[in-house]
Parts: structure tokens; sequence; C-alpha cells
């Protein structure tokens, strides 16, 4: 499978976590006012039912935005906050894989168990839980089928389960790292008040996440990555003696 096709099916994947979310912000009554797919520079934007959906230039990931500020949002029962925010895990990680499986079995036959196949998706995660840090997105799908559309679906369904599971993890600004936070929120009332604070940090740790793997590349080829290195510490270096001297020449002033 190509790049370019698995890069289209984890944009369809993308595209159904967010409308789980908009089906559970629907569900529990809380008003979405903006859903993007992407980031970055908008490309194309429409209005449909008071929500503006977006599509942006930078195609990693996507959001659902609740109306009003973040207090605003928080003064929603903790129950509902938390349907709105695990719609979006339930959809990736249950109903989109089982659901593809489904359609595998119409195409491959009797001899395809659902069941079997969704626990083997899981066990691929389990087993290699950096294996797509690493490798990159060729690794999908990792099951094979001898029908064309039986692999796309395999692909889809995988993609899906890896986001939903990625979107689990107990990091500020991910779900899993919201749902953690809503459900501290009595023991832990400070995390209202640094709400923002908090969240900005979950993407301090997601960006870090992703460079690691570059890193170590890096680092693996110094004889070759040595001067690029050289080079980014540099950078930061003029950088910060930049903005030390602004700084001071401030308080001067």
């Amino acid at each position: 499978m190509s790049f370019q096709e698995i890069i289209l099916i984890m944009i369809a994947a993308t595209i159904v976590h967010e409308i789980g979310h908009l089906i559970g912000a629907k569900v529990v009554g809380i008003k979405i006012k903006e859903a993007s797919l992407g980031f970055g520079p908008i490309l194309w934007e429409f209005t449909l039912q008071s929500i503006k959906f977006k599509i942006c230039w930078i195609l990693l990931g996507g959001y659902v935005m609740p109306a009003g500020s973040d207090e605003e949002f928080l003064t929603y029962s903790k129950k509902r906050r938390i349907i709105l925010t695990a719609s979006g895990l339930i959809m990736s990680i249950i109903i989109l894989p089982i659901f593809s499986l489904v359609l595998i079995k119409l195409i491959e036959g009797d001899s395809f168990h659902v069941g079997i196949k969704f626990v083997d998706l899981i066990h691929v995660f389990l087993n290699h839980p950096f294996q797509y840090f690493y490798s990159g997105l060729t690794i999908f799908p990792t099951t094979i089928y001898s029908n064309e559309i039986s692999n796309y679906l395999s692909c889809l369904a995988e993609i899906s389960l890896f986001l939903g599971i990625v979107n689990a993890l107990p990091i500020p600004v991910l779900d899993g790292g919201q749902i953690i936070m809503t459900l501290l929120e009595n023991k832990m009332p400070k995390i209202k008040e640094k709400y923002t604070i908090i969240n900005s940090i979950g993407y301090l740790i997601i960006v870090a996440i992703i460079l690691l793997p570059m890193i170590e590349v890096f680092l693996r080829s110094i004889k070759t990555t040595f001067p690029i290195i050289l080079f980014i510490g540099f950078i930061i270096y003029r950088v910060v003696r930049i903005n030390h001297r602004f700084e001071k020449s401030s308080k001067d002033v």
C-alpha cells in the first residue's frame, strides 16, 4: 500500500474520530462552535448548523471546540464533559475498527472471526507500542488479505485503533489526559485554575515524543548528521543570546 493511500486512510480515521466527539456533544447537549481537520492556515471552511467546519493545511489530527471559553466549558457537569471526550475514543478504538472488521468478514467469508481479529489488532500495539514511531506509517496494515478492499479496511481498522490508543494516553490536551483531569477536579481544585497551563505542558510533551525518534536517527548517524546538529545548536544559541540582550536592554530602559 502506498504512502499516499495510508495518509488518506489516516485522514479518514481522524474525521471519524472527530465525528465521534460531535455525536457525544449532541447526546449530552454541549454546544460546539468549531470542528477542524488539521491545523495551521485554513484551506477551506464552511458553516453547518451553527458549527464552523475547517480543513487546514497541516493534516496532523483535528479537534472539536466547544462554544465559549475554557471557564464556560468547565461549568458543564463532569459526566457530560467525560462523555464528550470519551465518545471520540470509543469511535476510534471500538466502533470503527469493529465496523471495518465486519465488512472484511462479509468480503472474506465465514472463516473470518471478527472478535479474534479485533484482539489480534490490539496485540500488535501491546507487543510493539513504539513500532509506529520508528517504522512510520508503512507498518500499516500488519494483516494482509488477497482482496484489495479488505486491505484498505484492515488499514483503516489498525490506524483508527492506533489513533484511539494514542489519544487515550494520560497526557494533557489528549482525550485520555482530559478525562483524568476531569476526574481529579474535586481532589485537585487547582486543575481548573491552571487549565490552560496544563494543556500547554501537554503540547510540549507531545512535541518531545514526536522529536525523540528524530533525535535517535540523528545520534545513530552522528558522522553524517553532526554538521546539522551543530548548525541547529548554533541557531538556538543565537536566538537565546539575542533574547537575553533584548530582555537586558528592556530592563535598563
